[in-house]
């Protein structure tokens, strides 16, 4: 049984520390959509030109530009005994075409975890990050266009595989809640 994780929750709520561990730990790729689309803008193709002023603005991608792109990340070999997906899905749309490809796979997501954290913490952590586009400017537009939706997480709650995570506490502290989460969502 694959596990398929997706991770919820603001900038700077450590989505990407916690992916990397549980891939590292299940061996399992980390999907981070945002990453594959920066990667695209420094590369210079056709999608990072597409998507570079977006980025530079911190605003969202198109539902159509990211949905394509994690289609195309989810068809590849090393997903096959499951993923751990990260800035994806950041709306209904985008849920509901993961559930669409999910189900073409006959699969379904395992467990959705939603990081918790206050706004000050996040633009605080994000501050000390360091990312060249990580402005005090750009990181407040980004904790406000990057919230995740109610909508989002009523759709996972409604479903049953939705979990919230303290993310305010240490890197290891976390994972040892995420550890729990993903043996319980395992046995299921």
């Amino acid at each position: 049984m694959p596990l398929d994780v997706v991770i919820l929750g603001p900038p700077g709520a450590g989505k990407g520390t916690q992916a990397e561990r549980i891939a590292a730990e299940a061996g399992i790729p980390h999907i981070n959509t945002g990453a594959i689309l920066r990667a695209e803008r420094d590369a210079g193709t056709e999608l990072g030109r597409a998507v570079e002023a977006v980025l530079a603005r911190g605003d969202l991608v198109s539902d159509e530009i990211v949905i394509a792109v994690v289609r195309d990340r989810l068809a590849e070999d090393d997903t096959a005994r499951g993923f751990v997906l990260e800035g994806f899905p950041r709306t209904l749309p985008q849920a509901e075409a993961l559930d669409a490809m999910l189900a073409t796979l006959d699969r379904e997501l395992s467990v959705v975890l939603e990081f918790q954290i206050s706004e000050a913490l996040a633009f605080e952590r994000l501050l000390k990050r360091g990312r060249k586009d990580d402005t005090p400017e750009t990181i407040r537009h980004r904790i406000e266009v990057q919230r995740v939706p109610e909508e989002l997480v009523e759709y996972y709650r409604a479903r049953g595989i939705l979990v919230g995570i303290h993310a305010d506490r240490t890197i290891d502290e976390v994972f040892a809640e995420v550890e729990d989460v993903l043996e319980t969502a395992a046995a299921r």
